[in-house]
């Protein structure tokens, strides 16, 4: 297994990177909602916690319909957590969440990192898909590249 970078900056090469925003752009063309990637350096003991504070930095919550998902990483901590607005989590139990961490986390034991997101997004953009459909008059309300800090 290759060894990574503790570092957000240099975790993903520059094809994983483009692999990632790539999937988060061909989710959201099939949905109206958001989907967002955050690398940062550590996420503490209540990873879901700093991810939804992430959630709420990035300006998540203020979406229209409230359909913003969040996939966030902790990259020297070894953590991460999904965090889905209102709107989705109407849609996505527990289980469903579960099941898409489970299938990431294989691909990261993997070395696979960027294969578990794109994974995690595209399974994501399906449940989105089908209960937030693309709108005639849809924008896309926040930047779909990876947020690196």
């Amino acid at each position: 297994m290759t060894t990574r970078s503790e570092s957000p900056k240099s975790f993903l090469s520059p094809e994983e990177k483009h692999l990632i925003e790539e999937a988060v752009r061909a989710a959201e063309n099939a949905t109206s909602a958001e989907i967002r990637v955050v690398f940062a350096r550590k996420l503490g003991e209540n990873a879901l916690a700093d991810a939804e504070q992430w959630f709420v930095r990035l300006g998540m919550e203020k979406t229209r319909e409230r359909n913003g998902v969040l996939i966030c990483l902790g990259v020297a901590s070894k953590r991460f957590a999904i965090v889905g607005d209102e709107g989705i989590d109407r849609y996505m139990t527990d289980a469903g969440w579960q099941t898409v961490r489970d299938a990431m986390v294989d691909e990261f034991k993997a070395d696979r990192f960027a294969e578990g997101i794109a994974y995690g997004v595209a399974e994501v953009g399906r449940v989105l898909s089908e209960h937030f459909p693309p709108r005639e008059d849809d924008i896309n309300e926040l930047p779909d590249e990876i947020v690196i800090e």
